[in-house]
């Protein structure tokens, strides 16, 4: 096996461990409760490589209320051992936050990210970027950016959200010190309107 199919095989295990943290805690059910929950980032993308679940809910009006109705009974189920909240309602984010840490087994921890935004066109949601993220993400793309996102691991860093993508789809960057390079000084905690080039 070569290192492309390794990395992809590895890429596989993690997809699957993703699965199971959604399928185990009954995340999408539970949160159909509120509204219409979507998988995003790095799951949907089968570009997984850090033990992190992205969500995004969609409802009428996001209620702290509903969502720490989610949340409270998931802080009840075994293995769960964190919780966090954070309202972003006034700012760029526009939606509610909280996160789960999820002991999947004693040596990893998984972390959920679980977004309570309002429906309709006028969000910037990650869910609109996936998709065209997917759209663009060929077999070529998915391993540069798999490969930028372990040996970031591998350095105690992270490769960034839609930085990384944007890096290696619109600007062909294949490895970590291109990507480091192409990145320089940008903030990578700023909101982006960035789509893709089409594959």
């Amino acid at each position: 096996m070569g290192v492309r199919e390794e990395r992809a095989a590895r890429a596989e295990v993690r997809l699957a461990q993703a699965r199971q943290v959604l399928d185990e805690l009954n995340f999408l059910d539970r949160w159909r409760t509120v509204g219409d929950p979507v998988v995003v980032g790095s799951v949907a993308l089968g570009a997984v490589v850090r033990p992190d679940v992205d969500l995004e809910i969609y409802t009428g009006s996001p209620s702290i209320r509903d969502g720490f109705g989610v949340v409270a009974d998931l802080a009840e189920q075994p293995k769960v051992r964190a919780m966090r909240y954070k309202d972003e309602r006034d700012r760029p984010s526009r939606g509610l936050y909280w996160r789960l840490d999820y002991e999947l087994t004693p040596e990893e921890t998984w972390h959920v990210d679980m977004w309570l935004f309002p429906s309709g066109p006028a969000h910037g949601s990650s869910t609109e970027l996936t998709e065209a993220v997917a759209g663009a993400l060929t077999e070529g793309r998915r391993d540069a950016v798999l490969a930028i996102k372990e040996e970031a691991v591998g350095r105690g860093t992270r490769a960034h959200g839609h930085w990384v993508y944007q890096a290696v789809i619109d600007e062909g960057v294949a490895s970590y010190a291109e990507y480091v390079e192409w990145l320089g000084d940008r903030d990578v905690w700023e909101h982006t309107d960035w789509r893709p080039k089409p594959a």
